[in-house]
Parts: C-alpha cells; structure tokens; sequence
C-alpha cells in the first residue's frame, strides 16, 4: 500500500517560521562556551518567546541534537548509550509549551551525529562505526521513539539532518524509521535531508522535501519538487565566515565577532512568497546567542517583515 503523506496544510498554514541552530558550540556575546548543561540551565525561555511572537513565526525549528549529540533535556536512551550528554532541565518541553501558549507551534531538528566527523566516542558508543548497522538503527529507534511519546504532540514535525551519512552505510531501514518518527503524534510530519538543494527522495515514506538552502534567490518552479514533495525551505541567509558554498547556521566562538548583517527585508519577502505560490512553507535560519537571544539584526528585520506579512 502507497504510503499516505501527513497533512502539510498544518506547516503550511503557518505561513513562515524562524529556526535555531542551538546547540554545544553556539557562542555567548563574550567569553567561553562552556558547558553545555549550564547553557541549558540559563536558557531564557521567556525572552526566547517573546522574541519569536514579535517577529510574526507561525512555527519554530529548533535543534534537538546536533555535532555532539547532547540533549537540551532527559532522554533515558542517550543516557543508557553514553552517559554525560542529556540534561536534567527539560528546555524542549518548556519551549514547548512557552510557544503553544503564544499560538506558535514546534518543529525539531535532529541528526543522528554519526556524518563521520562527529566525535568518535558517540558513533562508536550507538554502534555507528559496526559494518552491521543493527544495533545503531535500535539505538536510533529508541532514541526517536522515547522523544515522540514523550513530547506527544506538541511536536508537529521532524526535520531529520544527514539522511546522506545513513544512505553511505546501505539502505535505512524507513518502515521502521518512520514508525517511530511518528511515535506520539501519526499526523506528525517528517523529512530526511539528502543535501544543499539536492532533490534526491531517499525514501517515498516522507511528509516534504528538506530543502536546506543558502540563499534567497532560490526558485521554485512547479507545484511540487522534483522529487514529488511539497516544497519547503530551511533558508539560512548567512553565508559561511569561510566557506561560502555552506550556511552559516549558528554563533561559533571563532566567528561571532565578524559582522552578520541581515539581508533587506524585501529580499525575504521575496523569497518567502516564491514558496507560497505553490503552496509552500519556509523556515528561515536566524543566529541566536548562547542565552537564547536572537541576533539583532536578525531580529529587527524579521520584526519589519512581520508588518509585510501579518497584516
């Protein structure tokens, strides 16, 4: 039986939101980073919301896992693979929570951290280093499973990083994939991101395309991608301190005294209405602080935008 797609009207009617990088290199203004159980217990959640209820985002993207695989909250099947990386503050939850009652709704960005230049201990410790996947795609199951029961529907949606690294190690295993990305939530919806720009569908058994983009003259052409999906963008507008054929997804320390100017906000709109004419959704990749405060410039123009948008 064909695989029946989750509804995207759900992101799509959201009009436009804004996504984090948010992990355990982003950088504060000053100083060292730090831990990253300490940054976690710092968070300010009521400015992050208040900033993200004045730019006019219908949805958030934020980063469940990224390089290390550190987890801003518990997960009892990361700590059972490799103790030291979860925290006990549950920052997710409350984000969660912190945006539902803003009438804003959460996405989660996840990545397995095995790509092959994460840390060894992580990809040797969930067994992504064994010629027999086995025992990594159980470790997987769990750990996805455990986050979409345990944050049940308040996550509308997964964006799943380096679906390219798994495709390298042999065929994933998708009917399973799936079945625990939808754990929680069946109506949740999910991706696997196959590279910038690349349109290769790795798998039918997907809700949109990733669309990972670096720059805002990307057009769309046709009501669907090419590869069959709806069209969606994670746009980061930043390029690259050092290398300009990537975005710049996050404050490094090495990097965060550089100038970061936004791009014009007509550009943005734009950009964003290119994606509604075929019905579409955007998410746009803005740079927050160590403390969860978003960049200003960043800031003031998608406040502007908002004034364009929300009318």
């Amino acid at each position: 039986m064909a695989y029946r797609r989750a509804d995207f009207s759900v992101l799509r009617d959201t009009v436009y939101g804004i996504g984090f990088h948010w992990t355990t290199w982003t950088a504060p203004r000053t100083g060292p980073v730090g831990p990253f159980q300490e940054a976690v217990e710092a968070f300010d959640v009521g400015r992050f919301v208040d900033q993200v209820a004045s730019t006019g985002a219908g949805h958030v993207l934020l980063t469940s896992t990224h390089y290390h695989h550190h987890f801003p909250g518990p997960n009892p099947e990361v700590d059972r693979i490799m103790p030291g990386l979860t925290c006990q503050r549950d920052l997710i939850m409350e984000i969660a929570d912190g945006l539902a009652a803003a009438g804003i709704k959460l996405m989660l960005y996840y990545h397995h951290g095995t790509d092959g230049d994460q840390p060894m201990d992580w990809r040797t410790a969930c067994g992504a280093e064994e010629k027999d996947q086995t025992r990594f795609y159980e470790n997987y199951f769990r750990i996805v499973r455990w986050m979409g029961e345990h944050y049940g529907p308040k996550v509308i949606g997964y964006w799943f990083d380096a679906g390219y690294a798994l495709m390298r190690r042999g065929t994933p295993p998708w009917e399973k994939m799936l079945a625990v990305a939808k754990a929680g939530n069946p109506d949740r919806l999910i991706c696997y991101n196959s590279g910038i720009e690349n349109h290769e569908k790795y798998t039918d058994l997907q809700d949109y395309w990733a669309g990972e983009v670096i720059r805002l003259n990307f057009v769309p052409r046709a009501p669907l991608t090419p590869s069959g999906l709806p069209w969606y963008s994670y746009t980061s507008w930043h390029a690259h301190a050092t290398w300009p054929m990537c975005g710049e997804w996050g404050f490094h320390e090495d990097t965060r005294d550089l100038d970061w100017p936004a791009p014009p906000v007509e550009a943005v709109e734009q950009y964003l209405r290119r994606f509604m004419n075929f019905g579409g959704a955007v998410t746009f990749n803005v740079l927050a602080w160590r403390d969860g405060a978003i960049h200003d410039q960043d800031l003031a123009v998608l406040q502007e935008f908002k004034k364009r948008m929300r009318k």
